[in-house]
C-alpha cells in the first residue's frame, strides 16, 4: 500500500477542463513495460494521486483518486459511471402489456477519443492471443492497429511519424471530449438541479451553489464519494481542491471546503481557485456578478483551506478582464481547452515535491507558508524555460540580466516583491556540466548547484526550497498545439523552424510557489471593487440567501488577512 496519499476534487467546469489536462500529463508519463534502469530512475511516485484496483472481471485499473463535480449535460460521450465497471446487461422490463422502446442515439466520440477505443481494443485482442492479463507491450499494440488496418479520420488529425496528431481547437467543447483516462465509477457527480450552458436557468451566482449542494440527496453523495476515496487510504496526507471562483461553483465548493475543515482537520487541503480569461465581460452586472462570487468564493477558501492559490491567464479580474500572461514561447488562443492546459501543466510541475518517494508532505509546505496567518499564496510559472538547444541552465539564468525566470498566473500579483518564502521547481533540464562558470556561479557542477545559488543570491532575505527535477513536462496529445515553430520537440528554443508535422513532445519547466508581499494588492483591489457594490441592488444574491451583514463580514475579512502581508507582521 502507498502512504501520503491525496483525494482530488475538481469543482466546476474550468477546473475540470484543468484537471483533464493534469491527468492526461501524468498518465503521458506512466512507464507500463518498465526496465530495470526506468525503475531505478523513476522520480514521481503516482500512488499519491492515484489508485490501483479490480474491475468485476478482476482487471487491475490504475484510476485517479478523483472527484468531479459539473452540471447536467456537461459530459457528451463521457458516462458518469465510466465504463471500467459496465456489465453490458440489461435490466430485464417486467411488464406484460405493449412496450415501445425509444433508444436515443449516443453522442458521436471524436477522432481522439475513437483512436483510443482502438488502441484499447488493440489490448485485448493481444490479450486474447496472449491468453494473459498482463500489461501488454506498445509494440504488439501498435502492430494489431496496424494488422487492422486502421486510419485516424483526417478532419482533426493526422499521422506523424508513424502516430496520430490531432488538432482539437475546434473539436474541444468540454472536458471529457479530450480526457484520455478511465475514470472510478465513484469519481463523477453531477448537479442536477441545472444544465451546463442554460442562460434560462443559470448557474452563475455562489447562492445558487450553496443550495445546490445543501440539497440532500446531493450533499449525501458528495459526502459518500469523499468517505469511500479516503477510506481506501493507508495515510492520508490531505486534498487538492480544483474549484471555479466565478459562478455557482464556488457556493460548492465554499461548502466542500467546510466539510473537509469539520471531519479531516488534522488533513491538509491545498485549494485552487480558477477564473476562466475569457469571461463575457460586457455588462455591469457580468463584471458586478464576477466580484461578488469571487469575494464570496475567496473568503471560504482562505478560511477553510490550509493554503489558496488563486489562479487565472487574466491579470487583472475585477474591473476589466485583460493584460493576458504573454509566455514568450507560447502562441496559445484565449479558449478553456488553451488556458487550462498551460495552468494544468504549472500545478504537475508545483506540485512535485511532496508527489514524490522524498520524505516530503504536502503540510511541509501549507504549514510554513500560513506562518502569521498569510493563507493566500501565488503562483508563477516557466512555459517552457527559455533555453537554448545548444546551451544550459546556468547560461538562462546569467542572460536574465534581474528579470525574473517566469510569469505570475494569481492576478494582480506581480510577485517583483522578495516573496516571505518560496518552493521554486525546475525540471526537465539536462544535467551537463556548466561551461566555465563564473562569479557566484564558480563552484556550480550541477542543475541543482546552480538553483541553489540562483535562489541564495537573488531572495536573501527569503526561505527558499528548491527542488530539480529530471523527468520534463510531457506535451503530446491531447495536449493543445500551443507553443511556436523557434520550440524544437524537447522544448529547446531552436534557431530553425521545426517541421509542421513534428509536434512538441516534452518541456523544461520551472515554477514558483510564493508568500509574498504583492498578495495584499489581491486582497485590496478585491475588496475596493466588492465594497463600491450596493449588495442591496443585487437581489438574485439576497434572495439567494445573502445577508447584507454578512457580506460585510465577508469584507472586513479582507481587510484583517491582508494586514497579514506586511513586513512588520513578521515582528508582531
Amino acid at each position: 500500500m502507498c502512504s501520503r496519499e491525496i483525494v482530488s476534487l475538481q469543482i466546476g467546469h474550468y477546473s475540470n477542463f484543468v484537471g483533464t489536462h493534469w491527468w492526461n500529463i501524468q498518465e503521458s508519463s506512466f512507464l507500463y513495460s518498465p526496465s530495470e534502469a526506468q525503475i531505478k530512475d523513476k522520480e514521481v511516485n503516482h500512488d499519491i494521486l492515484w489508485r490501483e484496483g479490480k474491475t468485476f472481471k478482476e482487471e487491475v485499473t490504475f484510476t485517479p483518486r478523483l472527484i468531479a463535480v459539473d452540471l447536467k449535460g456537461s459530459l457528451i460521450t463521457l458516462k458518469q459511471e465510466g465504463i471500467l465497471y459496465e456489465t453490458n446487461q440489461q435490466d430485464d422490463i417486467k411488464w406484460s402489456g405493449d412496450i415501445t422502446l425509444h433508444k436515443a442515439s449516443p453522442a458521436e466520440k471524436n477522432d481522439f477519443l475513437s483512436n483510443l477505443d482502438k488502441e484499447d481494443q488493440a489490448i485485448v485482442e493481444c490479450r486474447k492471443r496472449t491468453d494473459t492479463a498482463e500489461v501488454i507491450d506498445d509494440v504488439d499494440i501498435k502492430d494489431t492497429l496496424s494488422r487492422a488496418g486502421t486510419e485516424a479520420n483526417k478532419s482533426d488529425s493526422q499521422l506523424v511519424f508513424g502516430k496520430v496528431d490531432h488538432d482539437l481547437d475546434n473539436v474541444v467543447k468540454v472536458w471529457s471530449d479530450f480526457l484520455r483516462v478511465y475514470l472510478h465509477p465513484k469519481t463523477i457527480q453531477i448537479i442536477e438541479q441545472y444544465y451546463h450552458l442554460n442562460s434560462l436557468h443559470p448557474f452563475d451566482i455562489y447562492g445558487a451553489g450553496i443550495k445546490a449542494i445543501d440539497d440532500y440527496e446531493t450533499k449525501s453523495e458528495m459526502e459518500d464519494r469523499i468517505h469511500h476515496f479516503c477510506e481506501e487510504c493507508d495515510s492520508l496526507q490531505g486534498f487538492h481542491v480544483l474549484v471555479d471562483t466565478h459562478d455557482g461553483f464556488g457556493g460548492v465548493g465554499a461548502q466542500t471546503l467546510q466539510h473537509l475543515a469539520d471531519e479531516y482537520t488534522s488533513k491538509s487541503v491545498m485549494t485552487f481557485g480558477f477564473t476562466p480569461a475569457n469571461l463575457p465581460d460586457n455588462t455591469p452586472v457580468s463584471r458586478a456578478n464576477r466580484i461578488l462570487n469571487s469575494a464570496l468564493s475567496y473568503q471560504k477558501c482562505f478560511t477553510h483551506s490550509s493554503l489558496f492559490f488563486p489562479l487565472s491567464l487574466a491579470n487583472s479580474l475585477w474591473k476589466t478582464l485583460g493584460n493576458y500572461a504573454d509566455f514568450p514561447q507560447l502562441d496559445f488562443k484565449m479558449i478553456d481547452y488553451h488556458t487550462s492546459a498551460i495552468l494544468a501543466a504549472t500545478l504537475d510541475t508545483a506540485s512535485l515535491p511532496y508527489r514524490t518517494d522524498n520524505p516530503i508532505h504536502m503540510c511541509d509546505i501549507t504549514d510554513n507558508f500560513q506562518s502569521f496567518g498569510r493563507k493566500v499564496g501565488s503562483m508563477s510559472s516557466a512555459l517552457p524555460i527559455c533555453m537554448e538547444a545548444d546551451s544550459n541552465f546556468l547560461d538562462v539564468l546569467q542572460d536574465l540580466q534581474g528579470s525574473l525566470p517566469w510569469l505570475s498566473l494569481t492576478p494582480h500579483c506581480t510577485n517583483q516583491s522578495t516573496p516571505f518564502m518560496q518552493s521554486v521547481v525546475v525540471r526537465g533540464i539536462p544535467e551537463t556540466t556548466p561551461r566555465s562558470p563564473r562569479g557566484i556561479y564558480s563552484s556550480c557542477r550541477s542543475v541543482n548547484d546552480t538553483l541553489q545559488v540562483y535562489l541564495t543570491e537573488n531572495f536573501n532575505s527569503c526561505l527558499n526550497a528548491g527542488t530539480v527535477i529530471n523527468t520534463p513536462c510531457k506535451v503530446n496529445t491531447p495536449f493543445p498545439h500551443i507553443f511556436k515553430k523557434n520550440v524544437n520537440k524537447f522544448g529547446l528554443v531552436s534557431t530553425t523552424e521545426r517541421s509542421r508535422f513534428q509536434g512538441v513532445e516534452t518541456v523544461p519547466m520551472m515554477t514558483s510557489m510564493q508568500s509574498s508581499p504583492d498578495t495584499a494588492v489581491l486582497l485590496n483591489t478585491l475588496y475596493s471593487d466588492a465594497k463600491k457594490l450596493n449588495i442591496r441592488k443585487h437581489t438574485r444574491f439576497l434572495e439567494a440567501g445573502l445577508e447584507e451583514d454578512d457580506y460585510q463580514e465577508i469584507l472586513q475579512d479582507f481587510v484583517s488577512l491582508e494586514k497579514c502581508y506586511s513586513p512588520r507582521s513578521d515582528m508582531d
